[in-house]
Order: C-alpha cells, then structure tokens, then sequence
C-alpha cells in the first residue's frame, strides 16, 4: 500500500487525489475522417487519381489554412520563389494514409513506397465529397484552381527535380 512506502505521517500519504474530465477538442486538422476526405479529394484531383507522397504531403498542408493555401498560389504562379517547398509536410497525414490504405481507399507503389493512389473505395468517397456543395468547399475551390494536376506539373511549377 502507498501509505506504507510514504509512511503514515507523510503529507502526501494522507492527500486526497481527484479526476476531473477535462474536454480538449482535436484540431479538425488532426482528425482522420477529415484527413482521408482531404487525401481523397487532393488525389483526386491529380492526374489518374495518383501522387508522389511529397506532392500529396505539399497539398494537404497547403489546405490547413488561408495562408498556407495563398503561399501555394503564389509558389504556383510564379509571384514567389519556391526554393523552401521540399520543407512542408503534413504531419497527420502518415496516420491517416495508413488508415487508408487499411480500409482499401489508396494503395501505395512504387519502388521507393513513393506514390499513392485512390483505389475504386477512395474514388467513390472523393466523387461523393465533390457531389455535396456543402462538404469541404474551401478546399475543393482552391484545389480546383490548378485544374488537373499530375507530379511533373508541380515539379514544372515550382522548379522541382521529379
């Protein structure tokens, strides 16, 4: 027992301990529903629903916020110099590709483990998000700006070496 290893007369031995439920909401960011829907709809907009991991990690984190959607637009345009885009990551997107790749919405190839892939599941999720106005319609307008993407388009564009 506690009070025989802090002894009777211990301060600590006597002290009454209470739990109190303390709620703290997981960012929506943070949550794997949102963030397979957020893999959905990105690889969907890539050329045969396929991406580099690197690609896929660039445009989820580019989604995460009003900021981080315009620093994009400009690397995309031209407007900025892109020399630090190797650098943006998603962190919660291991966990939730993982999960994906588990309920059999992507499938992950190549040599490296490198490219990503919607499968017939992750389709249908990405076309059902599209078909609703009121899902994700921040996201959705800004991936709709670069139109059809593919991973040499984005290399192009931001003077990366695919």
């Amino acid at each position: 027992m506690i009070s025989d290893f802090l002894g009777t007369d211990d301060e600590l031995a006597n002290a009454r301990i209470h739990f109190r439920s303390q709620p703290r909401p997981i960012p929506a960011d943070a949550r794997v529903a949102y963030k397979l829907a957020q893999v959905a709809i990105v690889l969907h907009s890539f050329n045969r629903s396929t991406a580099s991991i690197e690609n896929l990690h660039l445009f989820t984190w580019a989604l995460q916020s009003r900021r981080t959607r315009q620093m994009l637009l400009s690397w995309w345009s031209g407007s900025r110099f892109a020399s630090t885009i190797t650098q943006r990551s998603d962190p919660h997107l291991p966990v939730a590709l993982n999960v994906g790749l588990i309920r059999g919405m992507v499938q992950i190839s190549g040599a490296s483990h490198n490219r990503v892939s919607l499968q017939p599941l992750g389709i249908q999720f990405a076309q059902d998000i599209e078909l609703n106005d009121d899902l994700m319609s921040t996201e959705k307008a800004f991936l709709r700006q670069f139109n059809k993407l593919s991973d040499a388009a984005v290399a192009r564009r931001l003077a990366r070496i695919s």
